[in-house]
């Protein structure tokens, strides 16, 4: 049994920066344990740029942002045991799988910046062909930027989000041609424009309201993909699929090692201070709530480092109360109260499941102490500063969505508007793009 003072799970941004951070305050006695054989987490297969405007200053590509962090953690003497799998977790002993065979660690304080994953094909129900050309964004930059490999000639994308114009990106840097974006919801799940740009300027169509129905081919080779709407099926000729978006928590080992699992987050019920109740564990950056900026899991990294400095320095008792929500909020933080903390302001941060208006409640135990109007996006975070108010630990608190029908139809209203206006700003932007 090896005995550490602080051990962090993940050497992403979240994880490194924390690291960092750590060092910083003076503890020396900090193992970073990374499942993969390069610290820098995700950013490594982004070849992108857009990265390390907020942390350094500088415009970065993913892997160029990723050997920078991992750089400044090796600069400051930051022990980092690469290939390390976290494979259980049981009375504060951390059991790893490395090359050298299974290794267990206890320590004072445990830091879970696991990172997420996009949900694959499995989740999605998605029938038809088994093929090894059916992959997600992460795998595709995985082939196109680290191993350098095409593997396939034409493609659809299943999913709107953001992510899903990183894969264009990946895939036109591999010379992959992109038949189709397919998209279950009426509208995509980002900002409007972004449609136009994919549709215009890069030919790509954009087929909302569709469901990609089968993967056809044989002898593990995608022929073409059967999509349906309310309408119609039609087939698209391609030999590769890729699933984009819907992003969860790397949670399998917090869902089997802890009781107190959040489902709605799909991770562990989280404090203020990123906190669980479990004595000494935290966490921090994607493993809360799923798929963030690079640059927002860094410097949460640097709150949570604070955070687990003044769990060692002051050792005070937590006391918890929980926060629940309804089925339209996708992810919340944070989703406990430690009333013991200094931290008293409440500020809560979620996403809603899909774009609405309507009214957001903080409901303690029933009675309504805060509400306000929002008009929410599933890909933009809505805050809410409610107020301090005494809590006591039997308290229930409750976050609700509540659309109200002139919501309905000023949103609708709302929605056209959005669209006349970012086709006008599409046209006005295009002549530079091009």
């Amino acid at each position: 049994m090896n005995n550490i003072q602080i051990a962090i799970i993940g050497a992403g941004p979240a994880g490194l920066s924390a690291a960092l951070e750590l060092k910083k305050l003076g503890y020396d006695d900090l193992v970073v344990f990374e499942r993969e054989d390069e610290a820098g987490g995700t950013p490594r297969h982004c070849g992108h740029l857009g990265f390390g405007i907020f942390e350094f200053k500088r415009v970065l590509s993913g892997p160029d942002y990723a050997k920078k962090l991992a750089k400044l953690a090796i600069d400051n003497k930051i022990d980092i045991k690469l290939k390390s799998t976290l494979t259980k977790i049981e009375k504060g002993v951390l059991t790893f799988s490395t090359p050298e065979g299974i290794k267990q660690y206890r320590s004072t304080c445990t830091l879970l910046a696991l990172g997420a994953r996009e949900t694959p094909r499995p989740d999605r129900l998605v029938s038809g062909a088994r093929s090894p050309n059916v992959i997600t964004t992460g795998t595709l930059q995985r082939f196109t930027y680290l191993q350098k490999i095409k593997p396939f000639d034409r493609a659809v994308i299943v999913g709107s989000e953001i992510v899903s114009f990183s894969a264009i990106m990946s895939a036109k840097h591999a010379g992959i041609k992109i038949e189709a974006i397919i998209e279950e919801k009426d509208e995509i799940d980002t900002f409007c424009i972004v449609k136009y740009m994919v549709k215009y300027l890069l030919k790509i169509p954009v087929f909302t309201n569709t469901k990609l129905k089968n993967i056809n081919g044989k002898d593990k080779k995608i022929t073409s993909v059967t999509i349906s709407t309310k309408e119609s099926e039609r087939e698209i000729p391609c030999d590769g699929v890729i699933f984009t978006g819907q992003f969860i928590p790397e949670s399998s080992i917090m869902q089997k090692s802890f009781d107190d699992f959040n489902l709605s987050n799909n991770s562990l019920y989280i404090s203020q201070n990123f906190q669980a109740k479990s004595d000494g564990f935290f966490v921090a950056g994607n493993a809360i709530r799923g798929a963030l900026a690079a640059f927002k899991c860094y410097f949460e990294g640097k709150k949570v480092a604070k955070s687990i400095h003044d769990f060692i320095r002051f050792k005070h008792e937590a006391e918890f109360v929980k926060i629940e929500a309804d089925e339209n909020i996708s992810w919340y933080y944070p989703s406990l109260i430690d009333l013991k903390s200094p931290i008293k302001e409440h500020l809560t941060t979620l996403r809603l499941k899909k774009r609405a208006r309507g009214v957001i409640k903080v409901l303690l135990n029933e009675r309504v102490v805060y509400k306000k109007n929002i008009h929410a996006f599933p890909f933009v975070s809505v805050s809410i500063p409610w107020k301090h108010i005494e809590l006591k630990p039997k308290d229930v608190i409750r976050l609700e969505f509540v659309t109200l029908p002139f919501c309905i139809f000023y949103h609708n209203i709302l929605k056209k508007y959005a669209k006349l206006s970012s086709f006008i700003l599409f046209l006005l932007v295009s002549p530079l793009v091009r």
